[in-house]
């Protein structure tokens, strides 16, 4: 069966799974009805339907209110079983039955909606190998990543992901780090550079030999740090049960007064009865199905309701840079020009030299230069220095492009205006990239990761939605950093932090007291997406640990997605609690009319 068919199926399952409970409760409490109604059989079959139907229904409620209590709290699910129990405890079998069924269906309609929200994050995933090609006795196999062994040598192709932790023997390629490092630009890779597990090998082949295998990679041990945070995660009451805390005991003093006004033990467990919140037990479901329904239409996953409730209390906002701030692909995003070259002139000669190359930064010179629509020749001649540049010849020209070692180590002099400028693209977090055409410089391509262009705006719409603090992390260089948070406006910036020093940076905060919303998308973020109050994946780019770790998910990678989640946040939190106030005046109006003599 195809995948087509696979899913709308899965769905239908899903459904008729959820809808046992509430069916099999209506089905029982119907049966007992009319068995009472038409006076079938004995009394004792109908009612025991109808206490099958709670038990049957309210099992779960049952066992989780016994749990709050040993445990010391009071939460909906305390006073649901309370409620029941007395209610059972008198005869009443049937009121007990209808209201789990008005629960169970409430409880049935979230599990459905947040179930298929998270069907659709699992969809997403798909990041680490799980084969890889090793060389043994002159032979490339592939086996099960599992079954590689330290020493064993790793064949990484062009496009492919690093298996392992280790260390490159041959060849020479660039690796795009970003999902562990943080670092937007690709890093060069000669032997005996180190490369992590996850990683993606960009141009060229890659021999490594492994050092760090499975549960000993720095993949496995971001896991790890995310799996700890996690379980010390401080859990979190949502706003029926803070409500309940204060509302159980005034119910149970009003039951007690009314069994002393009336000295008649139904008076007293009907107002139990008539204030048990199914109301607003159903208040939280109702308002958190529709919102995390409404979002899912708006791109946006909601992993549970509790963190649609806590979306709006985020004072603290922590977003990583790179591919959340940034697009995470190098940009040529300015030419310079040096005696008297036009910038298409500089351009054209860089595209000529880079035709050729694998270099992640040759892909982006060449993309501006289609797009500047400019007729790029084939070179005469090519020759490429592995993480320097590449020297090419046309029309008996020789073309140099890359680092400013590389040009004076062919003979290129660099006068002081082009060193100043390099220096001052370094400090504004550009690469600069020289273009020399014969015995001169030309031009300078100055190569950085773009900046989304919608980051400016959507920046003051937070503060507008009463974020207080916006800080940016990043594993990148502080001078990186520093042009970014400036061009942004952001409040503050930190960089060069590992994996381990973001979950510290949130946990600091948390410390201080701040409620602290995290935004991220690679494996680097995901400790810090575990540990913060709401973890937000950037789910279109992201990877599946960030996925897997955050409570929230954007499928079309546009940051303002979380602006969408914090409004919507706040608005079903007004919901509950006005659902919460019209259960309130039904209880009273009930508890008036039966507590009155």
């Amino acid at each position: 069966m195809s995948d087509n068919n696979e899913k709308p199926n899965s769905r239908y399952r899903d459904i008729v799974v959820l809808s046992i409970v509430p069916v099999a409760v209506a089905s029982l409490v119907i049966a007992s009805w009319i068995l009472a109604y038409w006076k079938i059989g004995p009394y004792y079959i109908n009612a025991a339907l109808a206490v099958f139907a709670t038990v049957f229904g309210g099992f779960q409620r049952f066992i989780a209110g016994f749990k709050d209590i040993f445990k010391g709290k009071i939460t909906v699910n305390v006073f649901v079983a309370v409620a029941l129990a007395a209610t059972l405890a008198i005869g009443e079998f049937r009121p007990a039955a209808i209201i789990v069924f008005i629960m169970a269906v409430a409880g049935a309609l979230e599990s459905y909606t947040l179930a298929k929200t998270r069907r659709s994050i699992r969809d997403l995933l798909d990041f680490a190998p799980k084969m890889a090609t090793v060389r043994k006795g002159g032979e490339e196999i592939t086996v099960p990543v599992s079954e590689l062994q330290a020493g064993d040598i790793v064949v990484v192709k062009p496009g492919a992901r690093i298996p392992v932790d280790g260390v490159v023997t041959a060849g020479a390629s660039s690796v795009n780090q970003a999902p562990i490092t943080g670092e937007s630009m690709p890093v060069d890779k000669l032997p005996g550079s180190n490369v992590f597990s996850g990683t993606l090998n960009e141009s060229g082949r890659l021999d490594v030999r492994t050092e760090k295998a499975g549960e000993g990679t720095t993949l496995a041990k971001i896991v790890h740090l995310v799996q700890e945070a996690q379980d010390t995660r401080a859990p979190i009451q949502n706003i029926a049960d803070r409500f309940t805390t204060w509302f159980l005991p005034t119910v149970i003093v009003l039951a007690v007064i009314a069994f002393v006004t009336s000295d008649d033990v139904k008076v007293a467990v009907s107002v139990l009865l008539v204030a048990c919140p199914c109301a607003f037990a159903i208040a939280t479901p109702t308002a958190v199905t529709a919102g995390v329904s409404n979002l899912a239409r708006r791109a946006v996953l909601v992993k549970g309701g509790i963190f649609l409730e806590l979306g709006h209390k985020i004072s603290h906002l922590l977003v990583d840079k790179t591919g959340t701030f940034t697009f995470g692909k190098p940009k040529v995003v300015e030419i310079i020009v040096f005696n008297g070259s036009s910038k298409d002139e500089v351009l054209k000669m860089a595209c000529i030299a880079e035709k050729y190359s694998e270099h992640p930064l040759a892909r982006s010179i060449l993309t501006v230069g289609k797009e500047r629509k400019l007729e790029i020749p084939d070179p005469e001649h090519f020759a490429s220095a592995t993480g320097m540049g590449v020297e090419a010849k046309w029309n008996s020209e020789r073309i140099l492009v890359g680092k400013s070692s590389f040009l004076e180590d062919s003979g290129i002099a660099l006068s002081a205006s082009v060193e100043q400028e390099v220096e001052l693209q370094s400090k504004n977090g550009r690469t600069a990239v020289l273009v020399a055409c014969g015995a001169g410089i030309v031009g300078l391509l100055a190569i950085a990761d773009e900046i989304r262009p919608e980051i400016p705006e959507t920046i003051r719409l937070f503060r507008s939605m009463g974020i207080k603090k916006i800080t940016m992390l990043t594993g990148d260089h502080q001078q990186v950093a520093a042009a970014v948070a400036g061009e942004i406006g952001v409040d503050d910036f930190q960089a060069g932090l590992l994996p381990e020093q973001k979950q510290d940076f949130v946990r600091k905060l948390q410390n201080e007291g701040h409620i602290v919303g995290m935004v991220g998308d690679g494996i680097n973020d995901a400790p810090a997406l575990a540990l913060a109050d709401v973890g937000i994946a950037m789910g279109a780019a992201g990877t599946d640990v960030a996925i897997e770790t955050a409570d929230v998910t954007l499928m079309n990678d546009n940051i303002s997605g979380v602006a969408d989640f914090i409004w919507m946040s706040g608005k079903v939190l007004r919901r509950i609690k006005l659902n919460i106030f019209f259960s309130i005046i039904y209880n009273v109006i009930g508890l008036a009319l039966r507590i009155e003599p």
